[in-house]
């Protein structure tokens, strides 16, 4: 619901773990961590031997003071060790990848994951949402049912690594893509995400669940 509601895609995810944030009894944000695409999976990590997640959601609602980077920070701690996770900025959101930086993220530029968005009922699709509604070959589908595309912008890509020292310094040591040094800047902008929601938890104190 959180998602759907409050993210500026509208769309959830498959996800393999997900966390809320709690301020005084309510659910206040999610941070959702879910399977990276294929090429990811594949191309990231030479020799990969640890699980690789991707962040794929990240909403919060409420003005508390690093409430964003609280829910991330905490909720890394508390998946499986060692992995390590990728996540993207959009920069077609003028995003550069705020959240990530103040949470020492490892940034490896900007890249484009794939050559087209599907525009399905007036709104951008990612062909993974269609491979996993069950179409195997988009451009395939997109063609035969006549279905326009366009092409994606650009998105900041970053890592963070979880495990112990030894086990970080490999990861990166295996990682394929060039580490950038200096983070992107933008100036900071907001989208109107609607009212807020109320969603209540038995937790009464600010933390995860």
């Amino acid at each position: 619901m959180f998602v759907k509601t409050k993210h500026y895609s509208r769309s959830p995810s498959i996800f393999w773990a997900g966390f809320g944030l709690i301020e005084n009894g309510m659910i206040v944000g999610v941070a959702v961590y879910g399977q990276p695409s294929p090429p990811i999976q594949k191309h990231a990590f030479k020799d990969r031997d640890f699980k690789l997640y991707e962040l794929s959601r990240v909403v919060v609602q409420t003005k508390t003071k690093n409430a964003a980077s609280f829910l991330i920070s905490r909720s890394l701690k508390m998946l499986d060790m060692p992995c390590a996770v990728v996540s993207y900025a959009d920069m077609e959101r003028n995003h550069c990848g705020i959240i990530y930086q103040a949470t020492n993220w490892i940034y490896t530029g900007a890249t484009v994951s794939h050559d087209k968005l599907y525009i399905i009922d007036g709104k951008r699709t990612h062909p993974m949402t269609l491979r996993d509604n069950g179409i195997t070959d988009p451009a395939r589908w997109a063609k035969e049912n006549g279905i326009s595309t366009v092409s994606p912008s650009p998105k900041h890509r970053y890592f963070y690594l979880i495990g112990t020292k030894a086990q970080k310094r490999k990861m990166l040591d295996s990682l394929s893509y060039p580490v950038v040094a200096e983070y992107p800047k933008t100036d900071k902008t907001m989208y109107d995400d609607g009212p807020m929601l109320s969603v209540r938890n038995h937790d009464t104190q600010m933390g995860l669940f």
